[in-house]
């Protein structure tokens, strides 16, 4: 089967609009809400995932993936947490939700130029459900996991250089 992940990102002045093939709608759709759902029943108790030993070992392996530790030096990364980490966790959970909102069943995605970043930063993190941290993606391979993060990291690519490019020079060294 042939699969084609395309889209389009055209920047006007107070919106931002991503015209999007079906199966690239799809896949948004699948690992976005895939993030929303992990990051709604999670770690939103003070002392981090709590509860891990309840979840499946390939539910600890996602969420591991999604939710990785800030520090390897435990006390640093539990004052991390502390201070920071539900309130970063609610803000993409919240960015998730809008960006999901917004992708119509059929037409191209219009966003406000205003909260785009909720695009880049849930792209970025949504990447996650198909391959670890570090791990490129590949919008051509035939590995399903690796060209849903290959579509993720292009979206996500195209949007930072469209948007911010000052990022974008960042980026590409």
């Amino acid at each position: 089967m042939s699969w084609s992940h395309g889209f389009d990102v055209v920047v006007g002045e107070s919106q931002v609009l991503l015209n999007l093939t079906e199966h690239t709608v799809s896949a948004l759709r699948e690992g976005i809400g895939t993030l929303a759902r992990y990051l709604d029943d999670g770690p939103q108790q003070s002392g981090g995932f709590k509860d891990r030993l309840m979840f499946k070992r390939e539910r600890l392996e996602l969420l591991d993936r999604l939710l990785p530790r800030v520090s390897d030096y435990s006390p640093m990364a539990q004052e991390f947490i502390d201070r920071r980490g539900n309130d970063l966790l609610v803000e993409l959970l919240e960015a998730a939700r809008r960006v999901l909102a917004s992708i119509p069943d059929s037409g191209p995605v219009r966003y406000q130029l205003a909260g785009v970043d909720d695009w880049i930063r849930v792209l970025g993190q949504a990447r996650l459900v198909w391959v670890p941290r570090g791990t490129p993606g590949d919008s051509r391979s035939g590995d399903p996991r690796l060209r849903n993060a290959g579509l993720f990291t292009e979206l996500q690519g195209q949007l930072v250089t469209a948007l911010r490019p000052e990022l974008a020079a960042q980026l590409t060294g």
